[in-house]
């Protein structure tokens, strides 16, 4: 469980930054600046979907985190299978963002901005989720990692 455990750590860790870069772009003003604001979200949304892509690799790897879970705790595993499909969810909403940014300089940002908020406030839900199955399976908070 340690290298699971170890590995979700990180991944978490990776995924909170990239959560925070992207909260950074879409605060910034995009009025008169679309292109701009477009370019960095986009950039931002393409490292948070690599840090997804990493959590989700880890987590449903043969012996990874959602494994461990449901060996030690096989009460927990329709929340894990629903954290499983969380990570479908959460791909589709990611690509549907970035679908959404505007394409020219005179596009509308609005729709963009409430994906991306979809997507952040989906990725929260997912890591209380998984903060709760660690922590009823093994009674460790996986972010203070006491």
């Amino acid at each position: 469980m340690s290298d699971s455990f170890d590995q979700a750590r990180e991944n978490r860790a990776g995924l909170r930054a990239a959560m925070g870069e992207v909260e950074r772009s879409l605060a910034s003003p995009a009025t008169g600046r679309v292109q701009a604001w477009t370019k960095t979200l986009g950039q931002d949304l393409e490292r948070l979907g690599a840090a997804l892509e990493n959590h989700i690799a880890a987590s449903e790897a043969s012996g990874g985190m959602l494994d461990d879970i449901v060996q030690a705790a096989p009460r927990l595993s329709h929340r894990v299978e629903r954290a499983r499909r969380e990570h479908t969810e959460l791909r589709y909403r990611l690509e549907a963002a970035v679908r959404a940014l505007p394409g020219d300089a005179d596009g509308d940002t609005h729709a963009a901005h409430e994906q991306v908020v979809e997507v952040l406030a989906g990725i929260v839900r997912h890591r209380h989720l998984g903060a709760d199955l660690v922590y009823e399976a093994f009674n460790v908070d996986i972010e203070a990692a006491d």
